[in-house]
C-alpha cells in the first residue's frame, strides 16, 4: 500500500489543518443588539424577602408595619408608642392648666367677696352666697383633695333631723370651719346644707368675717343655732372660741376651756344629739408664730404665719364620734320651768365632750405619725 503523503488540502482525509494566523488585539466591538440571550448575572447571596405592600382599599388604613423592613422593625414598633404618648401628655397638661386657672379665678372671686365688691349679690337669710360657693368649687376641690388630702372617719354617725357637732379649734386662721363644712357636704349629701358658728371676733373681722359669712358661716348666738337646728341642719360649733385659734404652735392640740357650756344647754333645749369631732391638720397648716397689734383693724391681733394667709400642705384627719348619751331634760332639770338644766349636769356633759375630743385627737396624731406634709 503506497504511503500517504500529508498535503495542504483540507478536504483530504487525514490532512493536517493549517494553523490560523494570530488575531491582533483590538478594542472590544460595540454591543450588537440581537435576540441572543445575555449570559445570566452572577448569583448573589440570598437575602430576606421584602414584604409586598398590600393593595390600598378605599376607607381602610394600611398598617405602618406592612412596608417596614427587618432593619427598621424596632424603630417602626416604637414609633406608634411615642405618637400615642404625646397626645396623652398634652391632654394631661391642658387639664392641669385649666384646673390651675380655675383655682386662680376662684381665689380672685373669694378676695372680691371678702372685700364686699361682688356685684349682683343674692344672699340667704344667714348671709350665705350660693353663687359664690359654686364659683369657688374648683378652689375647694383643690384644697380638699390635693392640698390637705382630707381623710374622714365616722360621717355615718351624723343623724337626720339636726345635730350639734362639737369640734376643737386649731390654726391661726379659722379654716377648720369651712373644712368641716366641706366634709359634711361631701360625706353626707343626703343631709340639708350644714353650717358652722363663728365667734364675734371672727365674724366682724374685716375681709375674713365677710368671706366666711358668704361661704356659710353664721354668727354664734342661741337664736341662730336654734333656727338652724329646727331646719334639720348639722350645726358645727367650736366652744374654745378665739382662745383655740390664738394659742401658739408649741401648744398645738392642747384644748382650751370649753366656755360656759352653751352648746350643752342648746342640745338639751332642742333635743338634738351632741357629736364630738376631732380635727388634726389645722395646727400645721397655719401655725401661729406671733401676734401683731391690730386694734386699728377692729381685730384683737393680726396672726403671723409662715406664708401669711396661704396654708401649708399638711394632711388633715377628721373623726366624727358617736353621739353622747344625753338624759331627758325633764329628768335632769328636775321639772324646772323654762327648760333650764342643773349646772352640775351641764358641766358633766361639757367635760365628757372635751375628754372624748381629746382622746380622739391623740389617736389621730398617733395614726398620722410623722407623715405631716407627705402623707397621702
Amino acid at each position: 500500500m503506497p504511503k500517504r503523503v500529508l498535503g495542504n488540502d483540507p478536504f483530504e482525509r487525514g490532512a493536517a489543518q493549517r494553523p490560523a494566523p494570530p488575531v491582533p488585539k483590538t478594542a472590544a466591538p460595540p454591543p450588537v443588539h440581537s435576540r441572543a440571550k445575555a449570559p445570566p448575572p452572577p448569583k448573589r447571596a440570598p437575602t430576606a424577602r421584602r414584604p409586598t405592600r398590600p393593595k390600598d382599599v378605599p376607607g381602610q388604613q394600611v398598617p405602618a408595619t406592612a412596608t417596614a423592613t427587618p432593619s427598621s422593625a424596632a424603630a417602626a414598633a416604637a414609633e406608634p408608642t411615642v405618637q400615642a404618648a404625646s397626645p396623652g401628655w398634652v391632654t394631661t397638661a391642658s387639664v392641669e392648666l385649666a384646673g390651675a386657672l380655675s383655682v386662680l379665678r376662684a381665689a380672685a372671686e373669694a378676695l372680691r367677696a371678702g372685700l364686699g365688691s361682688s356685684a349682683n349679690v343674692e344672699l340667704d337669710v344667714y348671709g350665705g352666697n350660693e353663687k359664690l360657693q359654686a364659683a369657688l368649687t374648683p378652689l375647694a376641690d383643690f384644697l380638699y383633695t390635693r392640698w390637705f388630702r382630707v381623710s374622714v372617719e365616722g360621717a355615718e354617725h351624723v343623724p337626720r333631723g339636726g345635730a350639734l357637732l362639737v369640734a376643737n379649734h386649731a390654726g391661726a386662721l379659722p379654716i377648720d370651719g369651712p373644712v368641716l363644712n366641706e366634709v359634711l357636704r361631701r360625706s353626707r349629701p343626703d343631709l340639708p346644707g350644714p353650717r358652722w358658728l363663728v365667734e364675734d371676733q371672727v365674724f366682724y373681722a374685716p375681709l375674713l368675717g365677710t368671706l366666711l359669712n358668704r361661704l356659710g358661716a353664721v354668727r354664734a348666738s342661741p337664736e341662730n343655732a336654734t333656727r338652724l337646728l329646727a331646719e334639720g341642719r348639722p350645726v358645727c360649733v367650736f366652744p374654745e372660741g378665739i382662745q383655740g385659734i390664738g394659742k401658739p404652735y408649741r401648744e398645738r392640740y392642747r384644748l382650751k376651756r370649753f366656755g360656759r357650756g352653751g352648746f350643752v344647754r342648746l342640745a338639751l333645749r332642742t333635743g338634738v344629739p351632741i357629736l364630738p369631732v376631732a380635727i388634726v391638720g389645722g395646727e400645721e397648716s397655719l401655725p401661729l408664730l406671733a401676734k401683731l397689734p391690730a386694734g386699728f383693724l377692729g381685730m384683737p391681733y393680726l396672726p403671723v404665719t409662715p406664708l401669711g394667709p396661704i396654708p401649708l400642705p399638711a394632711k388633715w384627719l377628721v373623726r366624727i364620734g358617736s353621739p353622747l348619751a344625753l338624759p331627758k331634760q325633764r329628768e335632769q332639770a328636775g321639772g324646772a320651768p323654762g327648760g333650764t338644766a342643773a349646772l352640775e349636769v351641764v358641766e358633766s356633759l361639757v367635760e365628757q365632750t372635751r375628754r372624748r375630743i381629746e382622746e380622739m385627737l391623740q389617736e389621730l396624731l398617733r395614726a398620722r405619725g410623722t407623715a405631716v406634709f407627705f402623707g397621702s
